[in-house]
């Protein structure tokens, strides 16, 4: 994992574990398996995300060039 993908795990584990925490009494969540949870819906996120694509970069998408008029 590079360090921009830990980056991107840490933070998702953040915005969980702010959810968790605010919704803790409702999910009976116990304090001790807040972290835990987290980072296993950190880790679920990351592998829903898919960083390698099939088709190069995810972030550039082939398009066609426009011809010159």
């Amino acid at each position: 994992m590079t360090e921009h993908e830990q980056n991107l795990r840490d933070l998702a584990a953040m915005f969980a574990m702010a959810a968790l925490l605010t919704r803790s009494k409702e999910l009976d969540i116990l304090a001790d398996n807040i972290t835990s949870s987290a980072f296993e819906l950190a880790d679920q996120f990351m592998l829903a995300r898919n960083p390698t694509p099939e088709d190069g970069i995810a972030a550039i998408k082939p398009t066609k060039r426009k011809e010159p008029k």
